[in-house]
């Protein structure tokens, strides 16, 4: 954020919340604590397993990009590692089954939301369980530095000579030392494998790359000019066509805007510039922000603004457009200073114990992770799913293609075959894919109504969607989805293109021209989101799968399908828009007045 003393006013900038750090075991004296009485009481055979029974094997925990550096040379033997341990979650039928019931009317756990404490207490590791693991840690050579129950992880560091040895791996590295990972999964202690659900850090190929795009053309020249026409730019989108064309205007004229719900979550790894929200908010008649209904939390410490910063200003612009009456919070990682080796993994875990949210927006993918890795996000997730917050995830910019890590550049790529964004196919959250389409600008530049969509599918990107690899199809997509027993995205789409029509935003104070991307959709869906909850006189809806897909396959007017288009990208081939559900936009795209109707 700008640090400047004439800034228009003072957010609340907050490190989390003490409710967030109730459960949480994060001194290592509590540790050492845990470990001495593990060591008490600890059956035999964990005491043997330990001394050198035949270890597990931690299936599907390395990287698929690992296999570019089988190879090449060797890590330093006394580099050291940052790592840290995700713990399983228990009773993980029985979760599923509460999840199903909190989204059923007729059971009596209908919108019985979990507190954090209550979820840790179910579902998460015993404080017995976290003992026996520190403690094989620590025999291991490893230092412990913190344990979180409420996270469900562990921290501690090592060379890389005693992870090899520790967990029975390779770590193999670039010539220049820059990318390193382990090319086979690790063991581990086999009465221990039932309670580790991945070990992250034995590799640094994990990244995030946002899902916005500018324009070719967009710049900062021009004076500022009509609604539509903004600083010599346009006929684009601003908050008024979006209310136009997706039908929000009768909801906002009956007096839902989001007002007595909760919050918003957004998700984001850059502090951002306040003139910028200020500039947007002024030309497009939104309320001011002020200490009430905007918000920060820095899960760690504030990384100061950086590339992504324009992610975080378009994802506040956008959530507060659709649901002006509902505050906003924004989890901002330091991918500096990270206890995940993810800052926006940081974002999303303070956002979910915080559950301070009824709605939570990600728009970002993640490339370089592990089978396992989306697996211990998938159980983030599904904690949310308890609390009843309704998570929202781009489906990725890159269509058919997806993501994956490249060792030269240290970033995220086109993949050269298909695959999905992993995190957004979460069978706990709703991924949000893209459309394109020629809008109709009447003479002042302001759109006067829908006409039919595409998928986005253009130079700049297309809206990511197909099968996931890791996920078995969910419940609510049995019969309606392709054949395949594979979690199928997206879920449901909205307008993604940065020039058919594009977006106008915020940047260094003034309003600009243009941006799109699948980022558009998840602040967005999380504004409709509340807009639902207000209507229904709720203060959050949970995860809105089940609903969505019952209107969708029964024809509803509150969504209307996209059926041309195709969303192959980079030369791989694509999966086409059709009637009804299909791996490019999913059902289609909202008609918000009937869909708040309708939930």
């Amino acid at each position: 954020m700008n640090k400047s003393s004439d800034r228009s006013l003072e957010i609340n900038r907050a490190r989390p919340s003490a409710k967030s750090d109730h459960s949480t075991l994060t001194t290592i004296a509590l540790t050492m604590t845990l470990t001495l009485l593990a060591t008490l009481a600890v059956p035999s055979s964990v005491r043997n397993a330990i001394a050198g029974d035949a270890p597990a094997l931690l299936t599907d925990n390395h990287p698929e990009e690992a296999a570019d550096l089988a190879n090449e040379g060797t890590a330093g033997s006394s580099r050291q590692l940052a790592m840290h341990l995700v713990l399983a979650l228990n009773h993980r039928a029985e979760l599923e089954r509460l999840l199903a019931d909190q989204q059923n009317p007729a059971s009596p756990e209908y919108h019985r939301w979990l507190t954090p404490d209550e979820f840790t207490r179910r579902f998460g590791p015993t404080a017995a369980a976290i003992a026996r693991v520190t403690q094989w840690l620590q025999r291991s050579g490893f230092r412990v530095l913190s344990a979180s129950a409420a996270k469900r992880t562990i921290t501690f560091s090592g060379r890389v000579d005693q992870a090899e040895k520790a967990f029975g791996v390779k770590i193999a590295a670039t010539a220049d030392g820059s990318t390193f990972a382990n090319t086979t999964d690790p063991t581990i202690a086999p009465d221990l494998a039932p309670l580790i659900d991945s070990i992250q850090g034995l590799d640094n190929m994990l990244h995030a790359a946002p899902t916005v795009h500018r324009a070719p053309g967009a710049n900062s020249n021009g004076n500022a000019s009509p609604d539509v026409i903004i600083n010599g730019r346009g006929p684009a989108f601003g908050p008024g066509d979006l209310y136009t064309f997706y039908n929000e205007t009768p909801v906002l004229t009956s007096g839902i805007d989001g007002s007595n719900t909760d919050c918003i979550a957004l998700i984001e790894d850059s502090d951002f510039d306040m003139a910028s929200l200020d500039a947007f908010n002024s030309q497009f008649g939104l309320p001011a922000f002020n200490g009430a209904n905007l918000g920060v939390t820095f899960p760690t410490s504030d990384p100061g603004t950086n590339s992504d910063a324009l992610e975080t200003v378009v994802d506040l612009n956008y959530s507060h457009a659709i649901a002006p009456g509902t505050p906003l919070n924004a989890y901002i990682g330091n991918q500096g200073n990270t206890t995940s080796g993810l800052g926006i993994l940081d974002a999303m875990q303070t956002a979910v114990i915080d559950d301070r949210c009824g709605a939570i927006s990600i728009s970002f993918s993640i490339c370089g992770g592990s089978p396992r890795f989306y697996h211990s996000l998938d159980a983030l997730f599904a904690q949310a799913s308890s609390h009843g917050q309704s998570v929202f995830v781009s489906s990725g910019d890159t269509g058919s293609a997806g993501l994956v890590f490249d060792k030269r550049t240290r970033a995220c790529v086109p993949s050269a075959k298909p695959r999905v964004s992993e995190m957004a196919a979460s069978p706990h959250v709703t991924a949000i894919g893209g459309t394109q389409f020629i809008a109709n600008f009447d003479s002042n530049g302001n759109d006067v109504g829908s006409v039919a969509e595409s998928v986005w599918n253009d130079i700049d990107g297309a809206s990511g969607g197909g099968k996931s690899k890791i996920f078995k199809k969910p419940a609510f997509q049995r019969g309606v989805t392709p054949k395949g027993n594979k979690r199928a995205i997206p879920d449901i789409s909205i307008a993604a293109s940065p020039t058919m029509p594009g977006y106008f935003f915020g940047e260094f104070g003034t309003v600009q021209c243009c941006l799109g991307g699948t980022s558009f959709g998840a602040p967005i869906f999380a504004g409709i989101a509340q807009l639902v909850a207000q209507s229904k006189s709720l203060t959050r809806v949970g995860n809105i799968n089940s609903n969505l897909y019952q209107l969708g396959s029964t024809g509803s007017a509150a969504i209307r399908d996209v059926t041309s288009g195709n969303n192959g990208f980079h030369g791989t081939p694509g999966f086409s828009a059709g009637l009804g559900f299909d791996l490019a936009t999913g059902w289609g795209t909202p008609d918000v007045a009937a869909f708040v109707l309708n939930f």
